[in-house]
């Protein structure tokens, strides 16, 4: 025994077995390769490794994750507040249209009035009565002009029946008079617009030292009663002291500036010189519909189809986003504490872990069974260091007395083995008994005889298959058809049965004796007593891909479908069903769900069993299920 034990202890696959077993990994490398693979990933230490892993996936991965969530933070803000900022935007802005359509619609009130009305006609008018339509139109604009001055430009062939009435020179609103609608520019725009509001940027009315602009809403007013023709033009100026009242209520973040522009980009009013031009760089992009980012800016805007004109918000990003620029400012001062913090922690844990796993991984290397291990102090330490280094002295100390288990369980495999041969022999006797009575029934004159030892001895040669668990269609349809000539033997010949195999079939393979259980159950449970009527029909074949074994009967019996599942599913009675519920379970044990046994009711009478398998022709595809 202790010759044997030196050869064990001097066998280098045994001790590797055993060094894999206790340490999950080979203590003793097998060559020379893996030996200097697994010193070239030993050869940097823990603590640069752990500071190598805190760079890489840690602080690296932070800093991404930071300059990521501060983009999609600052970009959320500037949706947030620019989508704010455009709904407000658009509130302002349909404030000022529903300001203008107040003075548009005093307009068209004033313009329908009879009195401006009777101005169709001056031919015929005195002095006097000229002078009393002028003062019941100045009367009339006098009593609309509240927060804007209306004005009235009548169209006259006789200037010099109306020289008591002031000029634009002299009168900021009123009436005036003109022989022709080309005076003024903007007279001519209003009277070929037909009747259409004229939004214009005019002289201001009335004593105009410094030329001040005034903005005028202005409608040609049309002869109602003799076709619209234009008989005078009416003007709304000083508009822009509501629009002003309205920019000045809008709330906007420190900073921010208010243009009120043409199309053209022409300020009306607002935050830059009258006059100006102001229209948004193009040097950014689209944020949202009417939002334009540039570096600095932010730009909300709205136009209005209603008069031409837009509404732009101009917003220094700084006032948008200052306070979170700070808690930025913040956050990047306690991660750099934070990280300052961990080099500390990582110092320590070097020192105080890393090392002694260094040292633990050193002595693991080193040993090999029987060589008396040198002892550390971190083997006194109470925290699991200490408990790591005394697991491994404990694990050497049995690593010896695994050996020995080890070479016990060889020896026993070597018996079971033994015991393996001597059982195979006793059905090779079994077959030579049956082939001796086979061939004294034959010489005996009982050829049936014969015959059902030969079905029963190739039942049992192919039920056994030496081990094997998958063999092919050819073997197993010997194997049903010995079957049913037995059973032809027992019931008289009180049934047919009918194999058909698709060409191609022959070779595939699959779980032995499957298709018997399922005869089986046909036989007994339908067509075993009519009386030479019961029919079996086996069909073999491809289809979609699955190989497909059709078994069918004739049977008179009814199909209870239900108990069927219920056997299939292993939810009935386990005494009851076990031949066809064992087939249904190997099969899908072996290759999945998708696969198995399935019952199903034929419309001529009788019962269909299908079983479904994947087609397997060679060794390799079967490797694959059985992975």
């Amino acid at each position: 025994m202790k010759l044997r034990m030196k050869s064990v202890m001097n066998h280098p696959s045994i001790l590797a077995v055993c060094s894999k077993d206790i340490m999950g990994r080979a203590l003793i490398p097998s060559d020379r390769s893996e030996t200097t693979l697994f010193r070239s990933l030993q050869s940097q230490r823990l603590t640069k490794k752990a500071v190598l892993f805190v760079i890489v996936f840690i602080f690296i991965p932070m800093i991404l994750i930071f300059w990521f969530a501060s983009n999609r933070a600052s970009l959320s803000i500037k949706m947030q507040v620019g989508e704010a900022l455009s709904e407000l935007n658009k509130q302002n802005h349909a404030t000022m249209d529903r300001v203008m359509d107040s003075v548009d619609q005093k307009l068209v009130t004033i313009m329908s009035s009879d009195t401006i009305q009777q101005w169709r006609d001056d031919s015929q008018s005195g002095v006097d009565r000229s002078l009393h339509k002028y003062i019941a139109t100045e009367n009339v604009l006098s009593n609309y002009s509240t927060n804007v001055n209306y004005s009235l430009f009548v169209l006259t062939k006789y200037p010099g029946n109306y020289d008591f009435a002031p000029s634009t020179h002299v009168s900021g609103s009123g009436v005036f008079f003109i022989e022709s609608l080309d005076e003024k520019a903007w007279i001519r725009k209003a009277t070929e617009l037909d009747g259409k509001v004229l939004i214009e940027y005019i002289d201001q009315f009335g004593f105009n030292q410094d030329s001040h602009k005034t903005i005028a809403l202005i409608r040609a007013v049309i002869d109602l009663s003799h076709g619209g023709k234009p008989i005078s033009v009416i003007a709304a100026t000083e508009i822009e002291k509501l629009l002003i009242t309205e920019i000045n209520s809008i709330t906007l973040p420190e900073d921010a500036r208010v243009y009120l522009t043409d199309m053209k980009g022409t300020v009306l009013v607002g935050s830059g010189a009258v006059e100006s031009t102001f229209i948004i760089p193009e040097n950014g992009k689209e944020l949202l519909p009417s939002v334009w980012v540039t570096d600095s800016h932010m730009y909300v805007y709205h136009d209005s189809v209603s008069y031409a004109n837009r509404l732009i918000y101009e917003i220094p990003l700084r006032s948008l986003l200052g306070s979170y620029n700070e808690v930025q400012g913040i956050i990047r001062i306690i991660a750099l504490c934070y990280f300052i913090v961990l080099l500390f922690f990582l110092f320590y844990l070097g020192k105080s872990v890393l090392r002694p796993l260094a040292r633990l991984a050193s002595l693991s290397r080193s040993y090999e069974p029987g060589k008396e291990m040198k002892r550390y102090a971190e083997e006194d330490r109470k925290d699991e260091i200490g408990t790591s280094y005394r697991s491994f002295y404990l694990m050497t100390e049995r690593l010896n007395q695994l050996v020995k288990e080890k070479y016990v369980m060889e020896i026993k495999q070597k018996e079971s083995e033994l015991n393996l041969m001597h059982s195979q022999i006793t059905p090779h006797l079994l077959y030579n008994t049956l082939d001796s009575v086979y061939w004294y029934g034959l010489r005996g004159g009982v050829p049936e005889v014969a015959d059902m030892v030969r079905d029963l001895s190739t039942m049992l040669r192919i039920g056994l298959s030496r081990g094997k668990e998958i063999i092919t269609i050819r073997e197993e349809l010997s194997h049903v058809e010995a079957y049913l000539h037995l059973q032809e033997k027992r019931y008289n010949h009180s049934f047919r049965f009918h194999i058909h195999t698709e060409e191609g079939t022959e070779h595939c393979l699959l779980p032995k004796v499957i298709m018997q259980p399922i005869v089986e159950n046909s036989i007994l449970h339908g067509i075993g007593k009519m009386d030479g009527e019961g029919e079996v029909h086996i069909d073999i074949r491809l289809s979609e891909g699955f190989l497909l074994i059709s078994v069918e009967d004739n049977g008179f019996r009814p199909l209870d479908l239900e108990k069927i599942e219920a056997i299939l599913l292993g939810t009935a009675d386990p005494d009851k069903g076990f031949g066809i519920r064992n087939v249904h379970k190997r099969i899908q044990l072996r290759f999945g769900e998708e696969y198995g046994l399935t019952y199903s009711a034929r419309e001529e009478g009788g019962t269909r069993a299908l079983i479904k398998l994947p087609v397997i022709r060679s060794e390799q595809e079967l490797a694959v299920y059985i992975a």
